[in-house]
C-alpha cells in the first residue's frame, strides 16, 4: 500500500504543524479560495519555489507545476522525491544524511570521528555563530546555527551507534525541559516582563535538577567554561543572596586596590594571583554595569587586531620596520587608526 500524508487545508496552516516528511507524497485537501494565499506560502517556504506540486481539480484531472507557479485548486499534492533531488530539506532528511556519512561505506573522516574527537568542535562553531551575531551578518548566521545545531545532532548519531541516546530523545529532553521551565506560558504562574520570567525560569530549574544550596548552583558551572565566562556566572550566582558590591563605583574601586596589590607582589606566584584578583574584579565591574566580559574583551581584541593592522599597512607603505626602536610611529599611526574608527 503506497504511502503519503494528509492534511486538510486548516491543519496544514496552523503554526504547530512545521515538520514534514518530503520521502512520501504530502496531500493537503479541502483548500479553500480564503486558505489558498496561506497554503501556498507555507508550501513556498517549507519545500521551496522549484518542489513539484500535483494540482487535482473538482473533476478528478490533475497537472504538475512548480510551487510558485500555483494556482488556485482544492486539493493539492507535494510530490514526493529524494532528498538528493530536492532544493529544500527537512529534520528528516539532515538525520538521514548523518546517518549516511556514518554508514561503513560512508565518508571516512564522519566514520573516524568519536566523541571525544569532535569535543572542540562545538566550541568552535559557537565562538563563530557569536561572531556572526556581532557582525549582524545574516547568512553566516543561517550557517554558523546550523553548524552548531550539527554538533549536537552529530553525538546523538554517535550515541545510537552505541546504544546510548538518540536524535529523538535530545529533542523530547528539550521540549520537556522548556515547557517545564516556561510555568509562566504553560503553567500557573505569571510574567510580566523579562526579569520576572527569567526569576520563574530560575526557580523551575532549581527544582528540576534539585538545587538545594548555593553550592549545587556552583558546583552546576562548568568548569570547562573559558575563565571570564565562569567568573561572570560565578558571580551572578552569588549575588542572589546579597554578597555584592553597593554600588558599580564600589566594585571599580576594587580594582584598583587589586592592581596596587599586583605591583607590591614579590614573586611570579604572588603576581599570578594577585592578576586572577585584578582579572575577577574587572568581571565584578562589567558585572555591574550589564555587560558581559567575553563579549567585551572580544570586541577590545578585534579592535585591537584592525588598529594593528593599519599600523602595518602604513609602516609597510612608508618603509618603517615593525621594530622597538620605530614605537613613536607605529604609536602615530595606532592613534590615526583609533581616530578613524
Amino acid at each position: 500500500m503506497n504511502s503519503f500524508t494528509y492534511f486538510t487545508a486548516s491543519d496544514f496552516t496552523e503554526r504547530k504543524i512545521r515538520n514534514f516528511e518530503c520521502n512520501i507524497p504530502i496531500i493537503i485537501d479541502g483548500i479553500t479560495e480564503e486558505l489558498f494565499p496561506a497554503v501556498k506560502a507555507k508550501i513556498l517556504s517549507n519545500f521551496g519555489p522549484n518542489a513539484v506540486i500535483v494540482i487535482m481539480n473538482d473533476r478528478g484531472e490533475s497537472e504538475e507545476k512548480a510551487a510558485e507557479n500555483l494556482e488556485y485548486a482544492p486539493r493539492l499534492i507535494v510530490k514526493c522525491a529524494d532528498f538528493t533531488a530536492r532544493d529544500y530539506f527537512t529534520y528528516g532528511d539532515l538525520l538521514e544524511i548523518i546517518a549516511r556519512l556514518r554508514d561503513p561505506d560512508g565518508c571516512p573522516w564522519d566514520r573516524a570521528q568519536t566523541h571525544e574527537s569532535i569535543r572542540s568542535c562545538a566550541i568552535e562553531e559557537a565562538y563563530e555563530l557569536a561572531e556572526a551575531v556581532d557582525l549582524k551578518d545574516r547568512e553566516k548566521m543561517v550557517e554558523e546555527s546550523g553548524d552548531v545545531m550539527l554538533q549536537g545532532l552529530f553525538h546523538a548519531s554517535i550515541a545510537e551507534e552505541e546504544g546510548l541516546f538518540t536524535a529523538n530523545d535530545l529533542v523530547n529532553n528539550l521540549c520537556r525541559k522548556l515547557v517545564f521551565r516556561h510555568t509562566h506560558i504553560f503553567g500557573d504562574k505569571k510574567a510580566d516582563d523579562a526579569a520576572e520570567a527569567l526569576k520563574n525560569w530560575e526557580q523551575a530549574k532549581a527544582v528540576e535538577k534539585g538545587y538545594h544550596s548555593i553550592k549545587d548552583k556552583i558546583d552546576s558551572v562548568p568548569v570547562t567554561f573559558g575563565a571570564l565566562m565562569r567568573a561572570y556566572k560565578v558571580q551572578k550566582i552569588i549575588k542572589k543572596t546579597g554578597f555584592d558590591f553597593a554600588s558599580p563605583k564600589d566594585a571599580a574601586a576594587k580594582i584598583y586596590e587589586e592592581a596596587e596589590e599586583f605591583d607590591r607582589a614579590s614573586s611570579p606566584e604572588e603576581r599570578e594571583k594577585e592578576g586572577g584578583d585584578m582579572l575577577f574584579a574587572v568581571v565584578n565591574t562589567l558585572r555591574m554595569h550589564d555587560i558581559d566580559p567575553e563579549t567585551a574583551l572580544n570586541g577590545t581584541t578585534n579592535r585591537f587586531v584592525k588598529r594593528f593592522l593599519y599600523v602595518e599597512k602604513k609602516c609597510a607603505e612608508n618603509g618603517i620596520d615593525l621594530v622597538p626602536g620605530n614605537i613613536d610611529a607605529m604609536e602615530k599611526y595606532y592613534r590615526e587608526a583609533k581616530a578613524e574608527e
